[in-house]
């Protein structure tokens, strides 16, 4: 099936793959403004994104397992909260570490008001770390969020995966000042070699007319490289529960006879 499966069956007409500028930390510009608004902040950890979103003006609400800087203490499948409570849920690299997702998604999709968002990173092709369950392609990701009632609207890569899984290959604990050299090195290199693979594809349309070496083509060919070597992705995703998915990947492919 793979030989069929097009580069429009696999990215979305209706989501944005571009990396802002700035990568992750351009998240919350695309969430939009906060003022007025509570946002919870699931599986918050030591609460390192409440700075981000009371800044904007948001109402921050922290939830995890356990600790000290949380504000209410719980788990990801029985939220306690009623329903419409919030108008935004951060879930940043909690996706992986839930053994049954499918529970969590409810549970967001109850507390989140109509037309709130769920915005947030999950891991793609990070090292197996903390209890990993699930990592997730783009695909798997946006399947995710339609099959729940949400609208993706921003799935993107902030950094790239094989350079990620090489930087902690070569460094297992946290090194001071040589790793954070090294990352940004192993991102530069992986970024030229993308960068040899997009060209060698231009020459393949250049001496085949007709191969599909259009503009809309090499773009489309450029986004998909972005999240098949993605260390994870930053998400936006809006609760829209009348919108209908676009036909895409598997389901495109399969005959209704």
């Amino acid at each position: 099936m793979d030989d069929r499966a097009g580069l429009r069956n696999q990215l979305r007409p209706d989501v944005n793959y571009e990396r802002p500028a700035g990568g992750g930390r351009r998240l919350f510009d695309l969430v939009g403004d906060l003022h007025g608004k509570t946002i919870l902040d699931l599986g918050c950890g030591l609460g390192g994104f409440r700075p981000q979103i009371e800044q904007r003006g948001g109402t921050w609400v922290g939830m995890d397992l356990a600790g000290e800087r949380v504000s209410v203490v719980g788990d990801a499948y029985h939220l306690p909260f009623g329903a419409g409570s919030f108008d935004g849920v951060l879930c940043a690299a909690l996706f992986e570490h839930i053994p049954d997702l499918d529970v969590t998604m409810r549970e967001i999709q109850r507390v989140l008001r109509t037309g709130g968002k769920l915005f947030g990173y999950a891991s793609f092709l990070e090292p197996f770390h903390g209890m990993s369950y699930f990592h997730m392609s783009h695909m798997g990701l946006e399947h995710l969020f339609l099959k729940h009632g949400f609208r993706p609207t921003h799935v993107f890569a902030p950094q790239i995966g094989t350079a990620y899984q090489l930087e902690c290959m070569l460094f297992p604990k946290p090194v001071p000042v040589i790793q954070p050299i090294a990352r940004v090195a192993l991102q530069r290199l992986f970024a030229a070699v993308l960068a040899v693979n997009r060209g060698a594809r231009a020459v393949m349309y250049a001496v085949r007319p007709g191969s599909g070496g259009s503009d809309s083509a090499r773009n489309l060919y450029r986004q998909l490289l972005s999240v098949r070597f993605a260390v994870g992705f930053n998400f936006v995703a809006v609760k829209d529960e009348t919108a209908m998915p676009v036909t895409a990947g598997y389901t495109a492919l399969v005959r209704e006879d």
